[in-house]
């Protein structure tokens, strides 16, 4: 089985980053900027359940079904988003 290990893609306007624990704070940060967590057509974790779905994303990472990137802008360094599942 060919196993695909996370890496860093930088493109012109936005930075896809290896999602980590470290990127909570900044993703719940950019989930509030309008309750992203109560529109109907998306999936956006709660600011309280954050924490669960990086480690979820993370674990699924782990077992090969997922490799989830935490999305920065590059001409603020803001987190703005993480990769849909």
């Amino acid at each position: 089985m060919t196993s695909i290990e996370p890496i860093t893609l930088t493109g012109k306007l936005v930075t896809l980053e290896p999602l980590a624990p470290e990127h909570h704070d900044g993703l719940v940060d950019a989930a509030r900027d309008g309750d992203l967590w109560t529109l109907w057509y998306t999936s956006v974790p709660t600011p309280e359940g954050m924490a669960a779905e990086i480690e979820r994303r993370r674990s699924l990472q782990d077992a090969g079904s997922m490799l989830p990137f935490a999305t920065r802008l590059n001409a603020t360094g803001k987190l703005i988003g993480m990769t849909p599942t």
